[in-house]
């Protein structure tokens, strides 16, 4: 049992982040390519480390990273952890986050461990936005390629996140720092 004597002690005990982010720029299916071996372009890693490079500004960590298990999520995932020092004990491959659900990706939320208090999924759209929009009640349209968004988790455990239990903190996208 926690004795906790300030309102905002409490608020740091419960806040969780999830971070959700759709894969960077990847190759078009050809010839006799498999969706989920389709690789990130150049365009795509330099996506890729834009993001990372922005979540590090802005102090964004992570604990774990879970992503899809076709190549271009699990790259995009490793550039990231690559930037913002995730270890690779932390970059979990999911089956679960391949071609799936917004009922899928929920499932696999409310399993998330109560000691986690801080999470990026890297996944597929139209699943992704979705996904961001079901849990903030935030407009947010079809995030681009590297799009990411960071919400609050406004419930106290993971396995209670359902329909706007979250806040969006922050919508970001690698053209927004693109250089002219």
């Amino acid at each position: 049992m926690f004795n906790f004597t300030d309102s905002n002690q409490i608020l740091q005990f419960m806040q969780r982040s999830l971070y959700i982010m759709r894969h960077a720029q990847a190759e078009e299916i050809h010839g006799g390519l498999h969706d989920k071996d389709r690789e990130l372009t150049g365009k795509g890693q330099q996506e890729a480390l834009i993001i990372g490079t922005q979540l590090s500004k802005q102090g964004f960590t992570p604990e774990y990273i879970y992503t899809s298990v076709a190549n271009r999520t699990k790259h995009t995932a490793a550039l990231v952890s690559d930037v913002l020092k995730v270890t690779s004990e932390h970059v979990i491959e999911e089956e679960e986050l391949y071609n799936s659900s917004i009922r899928s990706y929920l499932s696999f939320i409310n399993k998330i461990d109560a000691s986690i208090r801080s999470v990026l999924l890297v996944g597929h759209n139209p699943t992704v936005s979705y996904l961001a929009e079901y849990l903030s009640n935030a407009e947010i349209g079809s995030m681009p390629t590297g799009g990411l968004c960071l919400l609050q988790i406004t419930v106290p455990s993971w396995k209670e996140v359902s329909k706007e239990s979250a806040t969006l903190l922050d919508f970001i996208y690698p053209e927004q720092f693109s250089r002219s």
